[in-house]
């Protein structure tokens, strides 16, 4: 299951230009140090911008490796976040920028639904590997990209 998985996200990312290679090279995943450094630099963020968000970190597999929900984000925020942050993960890629598999219908087939293919999600590189992504959510869509962003890049 594992080699039909990665050979149809490599596939799927080769076809529509994701960046293969990172898709190709996944780390184990942040560690929860640096997932709670990138968490904290998110909630730093939109305090600044003055939104509540959902923010998710998972591993280059999606598997949840730490989250938070700001006092007052929408209940709703929290499923959507690990969402596009799985989306992000899995194909190396920002979230925003991966409709294309949205309209194939294949986060439907790879993790039953579990990716969302919605700007405020991107990759999380470390040593040139994919290792994971941090997704937000419950503000404008650029702004939970900008508070991504800005976590991320705490820790790459």
């Amino acid at each position: 299951m594992y080699c039909l998985r990665y050979g149809m996200i490599l596939g799927v990312g080769l076809f529509l230009g994701v960046n293969a290679e990172n898709a190709a090279a996944q780390g184990i995943g942040p560690s929860l140090a640096d997932a709670q450094k990138a968490l904290m630099e998110a909630g730093k963020s939109a305090e600044g911008m003055g939104v509540n968000l959902s923010c998710a970190v998972v591993d280059s597999r999606g598997t949840l490796v730490a989250f938070t929900r700001m006092d007052d984000a929408r209940y709703f925020t929290a499923d959507v976040a690990v969402g596009k942050a799985r989306a992000s993960a899995a194909f190396g890629a920002p979230s925003g920028g991966l409709s294309a598999i949205a309209s194939l219908g294949l986060g439907e087939v790879i993790e039953g639904g579990k990716m969302l293919f919605l700007q405020g999600a991107v990759p999380i590189t470390q040593n040139g590997q994919l290792v994971g992504a941090l997704g937000c959510s419950g503000a404008s869509a650029q702004q939970d990209e900008d508070a991504a962003n800005a976590a991320v890049a705490t820790i790459q």
